[in-house]
């Protein structure tokens, strides 16, 4: 079979499903630099006849993009922005605690979180978010009021999947 249906779609076996949908796990819970350690993570979980070209396939048809992290390193990233984002326990769960000090929302998270943190909270505008900053466990978010700054916290809270 050539990968195609009779109509020409893309014809996606189970198993093609299930190596994408555990690479795109692997790249919303870590960051990766190369092909190579996304590779050796998939063997880890089970997927042992992975290449180098497989994995390349799997992050074009996840749209991935490479971009600079908070340290200037170039890691692969999860790019597709027309789909609604749906924050399940796995994001939740990388986030230590969500609070403010009347000027800004901080969101403390396990290392290196921050900036895929920061990223599901931008990817959708809110009026109650000016924008946000993203380090390596810490994101600073800033409210477009400080006068409505628990407003924005339970905004960010819900965005992460975390109980108001």
């Amino acid at each position: 079979m050539n990968g195609y249906d009779i109509h020409g779609a893309i014809d996606l076996t189970a198993a093609d499903e299930s190596i994408t949908s555990a690479c795109k796990r692997l790249l919303q819970q870590q960051s990766f630099t190369t092909q190579d350690d996304i590779r050796h993570q998939l063997i880890k979980l089970g997927y042992n006849d992975v290449s180098q070209s497989t994995v390349s396939r799997l992050l074009s048809r996840l749209s991935v993009a490479k971009v600079p992290n908070a340290y200037g390193k170039k890691v692969y990233c999860l790019t597709l922005e027309n789909e609604p984002v749906q924050v399940g326990s796995s994001i939740s769960s990388q986030i230590e605690f969500i609070t403010h000090n009347q000027l800004v929302v901080v969101v403390k998270t396990h290392p290196g979180g921050a900036q895929l943190v920061a990223r599901l909270i931008d990817i959708q505008p809110h009026a109650e978010i000016l924008g946000t900053v993203g380090g390596n466990d810490t994101v600073m978010v800033a409210p477009r009021d400080i006068m409505r700054i628990e407003e924005c916290e339970k905004v960010v809270k819900i965005r992460l999947g975390i109980p108001a």
